[in-house]
């Protein structure tokens, strides 16, 4: 089957890529632009997540610290920068460390804000590409364009492509041999520590060559824990608390967009709503298959770097429980390490990466409609990473894939 679609997929119809995220993007930004004041035609916040993110650097800004997890307080403030249109609560619930980030951005008003970090994104994206060592970095740029899941960082206004950016950091840190500073580097990721599983795995199955990337990321991500209760104590404090009672079962909020959930607990979450515990008794199992496979992987090609850490970055969205569409944007970092390290397999590549474009962008819609018209829904996008990543595990075994 395999055979048949790279046969089928010709450089003509490579086009209707193009063609699709062209329609998006256009779509998109018309909708921002006619949209009344702060929100879009479809009466969304522009920028959608983006207002978490402004709000919490206005709290800081403001000398309200105290009040970064305060919901109530935070539904207030977002009115008041939308204005009454808003109607929904897009609540902040990574570390108070990022807020920082975002201190200088509020010093615009939002809308030229989120212009300047979207603005930064597709810099990021770019700066990703160059440490990633890709050849070709113009032409990979405009491709990763037509990705739904980079489309949905810059459109959501989220942080995905600031994760790619150093993520690609510790990546080009830690193949040139500078351990330390690729712990460090990956320290600043831990506003989201679930995206730093796969690469912290892979360093402890070689504490022996790496334990110095481990000291530094232990030693960043103590210095900004240590920073964070020094310069913000109450919110540092109320974020530990909302850590332990609610980030563990966030899929269950009300207003959580379980459809948007990318992950192999969301798959079963939403296949299996009414047996949560069987469900993630099967995330366990995957998670299970997921490292037994990934250690096969790395000892295969503990040579070939570039092609050891994008494992480790696939094996992260395997293995999290919290992956939204926009942080698939990460699996840049295994695609372009396919591309550039074994291009004598680009048309299997080219094969695959076209299977999880497809995926990627119609499984959203698609279980939309399902939970539209069943209580249960088929996350199509995570049954179809793992078909991708069992081919080319499968073919790393059989020995096809090595080294031109």
């Amino acid at each position: 089957m395999l055979t048949w679609f790279a046969r089928w997929l010709t450089p003509p119809r490579l086009r209707y890529a193009w063609i699709t995220a062209g329609v998006l993007w256009a779509a998109w930004l018309l909708s921002v632009a006619l949209g009344p004041g702060n929100l879009d035609l479809a009466g969304q916040p522009v920028g959608t997540d983006y207002l978490q993110f402004y709000a919490a650097g206005r709290t800081l800004a403001c000398g309200e610290s105290a009040r970064l997890y305060d919901r109530a307080y935070q539904a207030a403030l977002e009115k008041e920068i939308i204005g009454p249109g808003l109607t929904s609560y897009h609540a902040f619930i990574t570390p108070p460390f990022l807020a920082w980030f975002f201190v200088p951005l509020v010093a615009l008003p939002y809308g030229p804000s989120f212009a300047v970090w979207s603005v930064l994104g597709l810099v990021f994206l770019w700066c990703s590409l160059c440490l990633l060592g890709v050849a070709a970095p113009a032409r990979a740029w405009l491709w990763a364009l037509t990705f739904f899941p980079v489309f949905a960082v810059i459109s959501f206004g989220q942080n995905a492509l600031l994760s790619l950016l150093l993520f690609s950091v510790v990546y080009r840190l830690w193949t040139a041999k500078r351990p330390f500073l690729a712990g460090l580097a990956c320290s600043l990721t831990l506003y989201k520590p679930q995206l730093c599983l796969g690469v912290t795995l892979l360093w402890l199955i070689n504490w022996r060559r790496d334990w110095r990337v481990l000291v530094g990321l232990g030693v960043g991500g103590t210095a900004l824990a240590a920073s964070c209760f020094l310069l913000l104590p109450e919110a540092s404090w109320a974020y530990v608390d909302f850590a332990r009672t609610v980030l563990p079962d966030l899929p269950h909020w009300q207003e959580f967009p379980l459809w948007h959930l990318h992950t192999v607990r969301g798959f079963w979450r939403l296949l299996l709503p009414a047996w949560p515990r069987l469900g993630d008794g099967l995330t366990l199992i995957a998670a299970g298959f997921g490292v037994w496979g990934f250690v096969r992987w790395e000892r295969r090609f503990r040579k070939q770097l570039p092609l050891v850490f994008g494992g480790a970055m696939a094996l992260t969205l395997w293995l999290t429980p919290h992956a939204m569409i926009y942080d698939w944007a990460l699996l840049l970092i295994p695609a372009l390490a396919l591309w550039e390290a074994l291009p004598q397999n680009r048309d299997r590549w080219r094969s695959l990466f076209a299977v999880l474009w497809i995926a990627a962008l119609l499984s959203g819609p698609l279980t939309v409609v399902q939970l539209r018209l069943l209580p249960v829904a088929v996350q199509v996008s995570v049954p179809f990473l793992a078909w991708v990543l069992y081919q080319i595990w499968r073919w790393s075994l059989s020995g096809e894939l090595l080294p031109a």
